[in-house]
C-alpha cells in the first residue's frame, strides 16, 4: 500500500512538471533594436513575474500555454503566449504617448506618468507658423487647450490677447490674465509683452490650470500659471540650418454698411418731423405750460426746421467703412534658426522678423528678435547654460478712422479738403474726412525687451542636483504721439508731442535642490529651494503744443508751450517691489500605479504691511493608474486609465498697487507754483493677499495603443480675499483705498479628446477636440456692487454683482418698440412710475457658457490637410456704438452722425411692429427726455455666440530625393488661411473683438489672413 501510495505521487509531481515551462528572451526596442533593461514580464492571471537583465535578457518558469504581458516604461506593451516567446527577440515599439515623457513644471520637469494635476501642454509643432498666422503665442493658444480661453479684443497690428484660465479670478478686467513664466523668468505684468516673444522660438507650453500644480508659484499662480520653455539644441547632433517664411495678406471682414445719402437724408428730416408732430400736438393742448416753456417749444421747433430746410446733399454715397479698410494688407514672416551639439554641448541660435500692416486706417506692426541659447557639460558634476532673447517691437503711424468712418456724412467727398496754408479743412460743420483723419499722425511705440536667464547645475549625488539660476527682465518702451498742426487733431492746440517711455528691471534668483531615486518599486522626487524677485519700474513723459505750421517739424525743440502740470504728475513715477519665497515639492510613486504628491510655499512681498506681508501656499495631490493593476493586465488595448485629485491654495498680489498699503504724496501746483497733496488713492495697512483654493478631480485614459485619449476635470476653486479698491468720501481727501473686496466662485469640467488612424495606416489621421464648461458667480462683496471694466462715458456701467458672474453691465430692461408710439419701453424695476437709474438690471454678458476647439488633420503621402475651428457659446456683447449712433440730433461739431443700416428697419408708423424705435429728436418717450430711445438697456445686448474655421492649411513635403538632390533635410510648401469664415447671430463685425468686459465700442474686427509659405532646412 505504502509502495503505491509514492508511486501515485510520483506520477501527480510527473504531470505537475510537465504542466510548467521555462520561457528565455530577450527584450528590444522596435526602432534602436537596443535592448531594454528592466523590462517587466508578467504572468497574466498569475503570480510570477520577472525583469529583464542589463541586456535586455529574462528567464521565467511558466505554466504551459500561459499568456504573459511584456511592458516597460515608455514602451507599448504587448501580451503574448508562452510559446512564442522563445522564437525571436521581442520587439516593443514607442508609446506615442511616452514621446513627451517629461512635463514642464514649476521649478523641474516630472515624468508625464507621474503627473497628478491638471496640466495641459501644446508642442511646438501646434506652434508652427503655417499653424498659427499670428505675431504672439497667446493667439497661437487659442482653440488648443481646454479651459484657456483667448480673446483677441482688436484686430489692430500687435493687439495682445485676453486670456482666462478656468474663469475669471479678479474683480478687475485687467488683473485676470494669468502668470507667465519664461524659461524660468516669472513675468508680472506688463513686463514682458506677449508679442515680444517669436512662437517659433518656443518649443512647448504648459498651462498650469489647477491649484496643486500653480500653488508652486504661491502667490503669483491664482489666475494660473503659462509655462513657456524656448528651443534649445541637442546633443551629438550635426549642425541643422532651418528657414521657416511665408507672406500674404490680412483684409478685415465687415458685415455692416452705414446709411446711403438718400437714407441718410430720409431720416435726416424723419427724426426732425416726428418731433414737430410731437411739438405740435403739445401746443395744441399746453394744459399747464408756462409761458415760458411754451415759447421754448415754439423756438425748438423754428431751429427743427430751419435745420430740414438747410439739409443740402450732394448725389454721393460713399461706403466709408469700405474707404478706410487696407483689403491687402501687407503680413509676412522669416525666421532663420542654427542648432546642434557635440559630446557636452549644445546650441541654438534664431533671428526672425515679423510685419503685419493694418487692416482699417494706417499702421504698422514690425518686431524683430534673436536668441541664442548654450549649454556646456563641463565635467562630470557642473553644467552651465543660458540664454538671451532680444525682441525689439514697433508699431508706428497708427491711425483708427472707423469711428470718423461711422459718422461722417455718405455725400462727404472722398478726398479731404486742404485750406490754402495746408491744414485740413471740413465739408460740413467739422465733422472729420475719414481719410483726413489717417493723415498728420506721426506716431510710434518702440518695445525693446531683453531676456533671458544663466544656470548652473551641479550634480552633488547620482540622486541630488543643485541649480541655481538668474533670469533677467529689461524692458523699455520709448512712445511718440507728434499731431502736426495741419492735421484735425493738433489743430486745437496749434500740433501737440506727447512723449512717455518706461525703464523697467526685473529679475528672480532661484536656488534649489532636486532629488530622484528609485528603490525598486518606490520613486520618490523632492524639489526644495528658495526664490527672489524684484521689479523695478520708472515712467518718464511730457506733452509741449503749439507747433507752427512749418513742414519738417521732427521733435519738440519748435513747441512754444508745455502742456498741463497734471499730465505731468500722471507721466512720470517710479516703483520698487521686492519679494521672497521658501518653497518645496515631494512626489512619491509605487509601481508606478499609485502616485502622492505635495507641495508648500510661503511669500513674502514689500507691497504689504509688515503685518500681512507673507502667507503660505500648500497643494497636495494624488493618481491611481489602474492600468497596471494586474486585474487589468490582459486588457492589452488599454495603455492608461489614471485617476486624479489634488487640492491647493494659491495668491495673486498683482491688483495691489506697490505702494497701495502706503501714503504717498503726489505732485500738483499751487498758486502757480510746485505743491504736493495726498494722492487720489489711501492707504490701508490691512490689506492681504487674495487666495485661491481649488479643489480637482481628473480621469487621463489612453487606449487602442495610444489611438484614443481622454482627459476629463472637474474643478471647483473659490478665491478669497479678492483685492480691488472701494470709494470713499472726499472727506478723507481721496475717492478710493486698497480692499480685499469679495469671493468669487468658479467651477466647471475642462475635456479633452482625441483619436487618431495607425500609426502604420496609409492614410494618417487625427481628430482632436477639447471643451470647458466654466459657472462663475461672485459670493460676496464689501459692498453691493463695484467697478469691473473701463467706465465709457454715455455707455453702461461695468460691474461685479453678488450672486452674478464678473463681467456684468448695469442697464434698463428694454420692453421692446411701443407698436403705437415707435418709442421704447423700460421696465419699472422698483414700481415707482419713474424710470431712473433705480430701475437698473445687472446682466451678466462678458462669459461665455462653454467655449472649446477642434482641430483635424489629414495626411496622405506627401500632403497634409490641417483645419482648426475655435467656438463660444452663450456670451454677449454689449454694442456700445449701436447705441450711441441712435441718436439723431447734431453732435458736437454741427452734424448728425451716420447710421447704421439697421435704423432702415425703424417704426414709422402706429401699428409697425419692430425692434428699432423711430427716428426722433427732442425730448420723446414716457420719460420725456433727449435721450429715451438709446439709453443704456437691453436693447443692445446681442448674442455672441460663434463658430469659427479660425486656420486652415494645406502642405506639401517635398520627396526626399529631390530634397537630397538638393542639399536639404526637409523642404516643405503650404499654404495658410486663417480666421477663414464665423458663423455667429451677432449683427456687428465681430463677435470676439469685445473688450474683456464684453463691451464693443470701437473694436477693429480680427483680420482674416492669406499667406504662401516655405519651410526648409540643411
Amino acid at each position: 500500500m505504502r509502495q503505491l501510495l509514492l508511486l501515485s505521487l510520483a506520477c501527480m509531481m510527473s504531470v505537475g512538471a510537465m504542466a510548467q515551462q521555462v520561457i528565455r528572451g530577450t527584450v528590444r526596442d522596435s526602432v534602436t533594436q537596443a535592448p531594454i533593461p528592466g523590462a517587466t514580464i508578467k504572468v497574466i492571471n498569475g503570480t510570477g513575474g520577472v525583469m529583464t537583465n542589463a541586456k535586455g535578457e529574462f528567464e521565467l518558469r511558466v505554466p504551459a500555454g500561459a499568456q504573459v504581458r511584456i511592458s516597460s516604461i515608455g514602451f507599448e506593451p504587448i501580451v503574448m503566449t508562452a510559446a512564442t516567446l522563445v522564437t525571436k527577440p521581442i520587439m516593443l515599439k514607442v508609446s506615442p504617448l511616452a514621446l513627451q515623457s517629461t512635463v514642464v513644471v514649476g521649478y523641474g520637469t516630472l515624468q508625464r506618468r507621474n503627473v497628478t494635476n491638471s496640466i495641459s501642454s501644446v508642442s511646438s509643432k501646434k506652434l508652427a507658423p503655417e499653424n498659427n498666422i499670428v505675431s504672439d503665442i497667446g493667439k497661437a493658444l487659442q482653440g488648443r487647450v481646454a479651459g484657456v480661453m483667448v480673446a483677441s479684443s482688436s484686430g489692430s497690428p500687435g493687439n495682445q490677447p485676453n486670456i482666462l484660465i478656468r474663469g475669471v479670478q479678479s474683480a478687475r478686467a485687467q488683473d485676470a490674465n494669468p502668470l507667465l513664466v519664461i524659461d524660468g523668468l516669472v513675468v508680472e505684468g506688463n513686463a514682458i509683452a506677449l508679442n515680444a516673444i517669436n512662437p517659433q522660438d518656443v518649443e512647448s507650453v504648459e498651462v498650469l490650470k489647477d491649484a496643486a500644480s500653480a500653488a508652486i508659484y504661491g502667490a503669483r499662480g491664482s489666475t494660473g500659471v503659462i509655462i513657456i520653455t524656448t528651443k534649445k539644441g541637442k546633443q551629438n547632433s550635426k549642425p541643422a540650418f532651418a528657414v521657416n517664411a511665408y507672406t500674404g495678406f490680412n483684409n478685415a471682414p465687415t458685415s455692416r454698411r452705414m446709411l446711403t445719402t438718400p437714407e441718410y437724408e430720409e431720416v435726416f428730416k424723419e427724426a426732425r418731423n416726428n418731433r414737430l408732430k410731437d411739438i405740435e400736438t403739445t401746443l395744441a393742448n399746453p394744459g399747464s405750460l408756462t409761458p415760458t416753456q411754451i415759447s421754448q417749444l415754439q423756438s425748438e421747433a423754428t431751429r427743427l426746421k430751419s435745420q430740414v430746410d438747410a439739409l443740402k446733399m450732394e448725389n454721393r454715397s460713399i461706403d466709408w467703412i469700405d474707404k478706410v479698410k487696407n483689403k491687402r494688407a501687407p503680413v509676412n514672416n522669416i525666421q532663420a534658426s542654427m542648432s546642434g551639439g557635440g559630446e557636452k554641448n549644445n546650441y541654438y541660435m534664431s533671428l526672425g522678423r515679423y510685419q503685419e500692416d493694418a487692416t482699417i486706417g494706417t499702421g504698422r506692426f514690425e518686431r524683430y528678435t534673436g536668441k541664442v541659447d548654450i549649454t556646456q557639460q563641463v565635467n562630470h558634476w557642473l553644467k552651465l547654460s543660458g540664454n538671451l532673447n532680444i525682441s525689439q517691437g514697433v508699431n508706428k503711424n497708427n491711425s483708427y478712422p472707423i469711428v470718423s468712418a461711422f459718422n461722417a456724412r455718405p455725400d462727404t467727398p472722398e478726398e479731404p479738403i486742404i485750406l490754402p496754408d495746408g491744414s485740413l479743412g471740413y465739408y460740413v460743420g467739422r465733422q472729420q474726412n475719414p481719410l483726413g483723419d489717417m493723415r498728420e499722425n506721426r506716431n510710434k511705440r518702440k518695445t525693446l525687451t531683453y531676456f533671458g536667464n544663466l544656470a548652473a547645475e551641479l550634480q552633488l549625488h547620482r540622486t541630488l542636483q543643485f541649480r541655481s539660476a538668474f533670469s533677467l527682465n529689461k524692458y523699455n518702451t520709448n512712445n511718440t504721439d507728434f499731431q502736426s498742426a495741419y492735421g484735425y487733431l493738433g489743430a486745437f492746440n496749434k500740433g501737440y508731442l506727447k512723449t512717455s517711455g518706461s525703464d523697467n528691471l526685473s529679475y528672480n534668483w532661484d536656488n534649489y535642490f532636486t532629488y530622484n531615486n528609485r528603490w525598486k518599486k518606490l520613486g520618490i522626487n523632492a524639489t526644495a529651494g528658495y526664490a527672489f524677485y524684484s521689479i523695478d519700474q520708472s515712467a518718464f513723459g511730457y506733452d509741449l503744443n503749439g507747433f507752427p505750421k512749418v513742414e519738417g517739424i521732427t521733435g519738440g525743440a519748435a513747441a512754444a508751450a508745455y502742456g498741463s502740470v497734471a499730465a505731468i504728475a500722471s507721466l512720470n513715477g517710479n516703483s520698487t517691489e521686492t519679494s521672497e519665497a521658501y518653497f518645496g515639492r515631494m512626489g512619491l510613486d509605487w509601481d508606478g500605479k499609485y502616485m502622492l504628491n505635495a507641495s508648500i510655499r510661503t511669500d513674502g512681498s514689500s507691497k504689504l504691511a509688515r503685518g500681512n506681508r507673507y502667507s503660505w501656499f500648500p497643494s497636495v495631490s494624488a493618481g491611481w493608474d489602474m492600468s497596471r493593476e494586474d486585474f487589468l493586465q490582459a486588457l492589452n488595448w488599454v495603455q492608461q486609465l489614471k485617476l486624479r485629485a489634488s487640492y491647493g491654495l494659491s495668491g495673486n498680489i498683482r491688483p495691489l498697487a506697490t505702494y497701495g498699503a502706503f501714503d504717498l504724496m503726489q505732485a500738483t501746483s499751487y498758486l502757480g507754483e510746485p505743491a504736493l497733496k495726498l494722492r487720489d488713492i489711501v492707504s490701508n495697512p490691512a490689506v492681504r493677499w487674495e487666495q485661491t483654493r481649488q479643489v480637482d478631480a481628473g480621469i487621463d485614459v489612453a487606449m487602442f495603443a495610444n489611438r484614443l485619449n481622454l482627459t476629463v476635470d472637474y474643478y471647483n476653486k473659490i478665491s478669497e480675499g479678492l483685492l480691488s479698491s472701494r470709494f470713499i468720501p472726499w472727506e478723507f481727501g481721496a475717492q478710493s483705498i486698497p480692499f480685499n473686496v469679495g469671493d468669487i466662485r468658479n467651477r466647471g469640467v475642462d475635456i479633452e479628446l482625441s483619436y487618431g488612424s495607425r500609426s502604420n495606416a496609409a492614410l494618417q489621421w487625427k481628430v482632436e477636440t477639447n471643451l470647458n464648461f466654466n459657472r462663475n458667480k461672485v459670493m460676496s462683496l464689501s459692498d453691493s456692487v463695484i467697478n469691473f471694466g473701463t467706465f465709457i462715458f454715455g455707455g453702461p456701467g461695468s460691474k461685479v454683482k453678488v450672486g452674478q458672474p464678473v463681467g456684468s453691465v448695469e442697464v434698463y430692461q428694454s420692453l421692446g418698440v411701443d407698436p403705437q408710439t415707435g418709442d421704447l419701453v423700460y421696465q419699472d424695476i422698483n414700481k415707482d412710475g419713474v424710470i431712473n437709474t433705480r430701475d437698473y438690471v445687472t446682466v451678466p454678458i462678458a462669459l461665455p457658457t462653454f467655449v472649446g476647439g477642434f482641430n483635424f488633420n489629414i495626411g496622405y503621402k506627401n500632403f497634409t490637410l490641417e483645419a482648426l475651428f475655435n467656438f463660444n457659446a452663450g456670451s454677449k456683447v454689449y454694442d456700445y456704438y449701436e447705441q450711441t449712433l441712435r441718436n439723431y440730433d447734431m453732435d458736437f461739431f454741427g452734424v448728425m452722425p451716420n447710421k447704421f443700416n439697421i435704423v432702415t428697419s425703424r417704426w414709422r408708423k402706429p401699428g409697425d411692429v419692430t425692434d428699432v424705435p423711430r427716428a426722433v429728436v427732442g425730448a420723446h418717450g414716457s420719460g420725456k427726455t433727449t435721450d429715451w430711445n438709446y439709453r443704456p438697456s437691453t436693447q443692445y445686448i446681442y448674442d455672441a455666440s460663434y463658430f469659427r474655421l479660425r486656420n486652415l492649411m494645406l502642405a506639401y513635403d517635398v520627396p526626399s530625393k529631390l530634397v537630397k538632390k538638393a542639399g536639404m533635410n526637409k523642404a516643405r510648401l503650404y499654404a495658410s488661411t486663417q480666421n477663414v469664415f464665423t458663423l455667429t447671430k451677432y449683427i456687428g463685425f465681430d463677435p470676439e473683438a469685445a473688450a474683456n468686459s464684453g463691451i464693443v465700442s470701437s473694436n477693429l474686427p480680427n483680420p482674416r489672413a492669406m499667406v504662401l509659405g516655405i519651410d526648409v532646412s540643411f
